[in-house]
């Protein structure tokens, strides 16, 4: 099934940009990712983990991986939309 997730990144952003790096599209409050999964937990998972993997494919160290961690709780899906 296709999912428009809606992530809402205003709480997860201004711990995001002392980093210096390059966000893409999570760089904006509101992010829309359209996405194929099985279910509406998987929709919402696979939107977290496009973001870390754009996070961690500019720097996996130690320490940008346990701010993801904490990160994940401020990253927020307010809307799923079945298509």
């Amino acid at each position: 099934m296709n999912y428009r997730v809606i992530i809402d990144m205003a709480k997860a952003l201004p711990k995001l940009e002392k980093l210096n790096l390059d966000l893409g599209i999570f760089k904006e409050f509101s992010v829309l990712l359209d996405i194929e999964a099985d279910n509406p937990d998987d929709a919402c998972y696979l939107a977290y983990r496009i973001f870390c993997d754009k996070i961690l494919e500019q720097n996996s160290k130690h320490e940008i991986k346990t701010m993801l961690k904490e990160l994940k709780n401020d990253f927020r899906v307010v809307q799923l939309i079945e298509l």
